[in-house]
């Protein structure tokens, strides 16, 4: 009986520190900063408010060709109606070549997309800010906002918890 009182205690212990390490990071708003005319702050319900669009189902898949879930359904926003909003500053038709987006989350992983990649091939129309899953608001081990590119091979290296910050960038 003590044997599994023990074992039973440990669980505890280590699933209560997963679930402060999750929330660590969790982030209530992202930002959208850098190269716009217009620096935007947007939460969950500002995102709602926002043309939405929801995933079929889809796995999620690391770059090791693993999946790692299987998801019925991301809901939120294209990045690039957030990036329409905040209005990207160009000031000649070269830079079109040279935008970039890094979008960032709080425990410091990034991915990267091109300006072209987003306003310019199908790809852009399925890169989706998040905030619902499975039809319910994110797990606190997701944050309140995520980022998915649901039309990569590979879906999980630009998979995004805890989404704090979307910065545009030119190249020099």
């Amino acid at each position: 009986m003590y044997k599994i009182f023990l074992v039973l205690l440990i669980t505890l212990c280590i699933n209560a520190k997963e679930n402060l390490n999750s929330t660590q990071y969790e982030t209530n708003e992202v930002f959208i900063d850098g190269l716009v005319l217009n620096k935007l702050t947007l939460n969950v319900e500002d995102l709602e408010k926002l043309s939405g669009v929801k995933t079929g189902s889809m796995p999620v898949i690391c770059m090791s060709g693993q999946t790692k879930e299987s998801v019925q359904s991301y809901e939120g926003v294209k990045l690039k109606t957030i990036l329409e909003k905040a209005n990207i500053k160009i000031s000649n038709k070269s830079d079109f070549n040279k935008i970039y987006i890094q979008v960032v989350a709080s425990d410091a992983y990034e991915v990267i997309f091109s300006y072209n990649e987003l306003f310019n091939t199908k790809n852009g129309d399925n890169v989706i800010v998040f905030y619902k899953k499975n039809g319910k608001v994110l797990e606190p081990s997701e944050g309140k906002i995520g980022l998915i590119s649901s039309d990569d091979l590979r879906t999980g290296p630009r998979h995004i918890r805890w989404l704090e910050k979307i910065l545009v960038k030119k190249i020099d």
